[in-house]
């Protein structure tokens, strides 16, 4: 990095990363309130993703919708960051 260039993220990298991180701690509290642990959020939460609820069907459909929300969370992040990072570094230069 030199002469000015910006340090940008990937917007498909840190949203896959997101997406991965996410899809796989509703698969884990899923398993985790079939045994008791959690049963509330995990009811919570089923109340905005269809088909999110304890046992394994419903960590399958934690990991699917985890996957999409992390996804875009991730995606829509790195863009702002981008946007700013190098509309910053324009307007401070100056």
């Amino acid at each position: 990095m030199g002469n000015g260039e910006c340090a940008r993220l990937s917007k498909c990298s840190l949203g896959m990363a997101f997406g991965i991180v996410k899809g796989l701690s509703l698969v884990l509290l899923a398993f985790a309130s079939s045994y008791g642990y959690g049963s509330e959020m995990v009811q919570h939460i089923g109340s905005m993703m269809h088909g999110y609820e304890p046992g394994l069907m419903g960590a399958l459909w934690g990991l699917l919708w985890g996957f999409i929300c992390g996804f875009v969370f991730g995606f829509i992040f790195a863009a702002v960051y981008n946007f700013c990072l190098c509309y910053c570094h324009k307007f401070c230069s100056k």
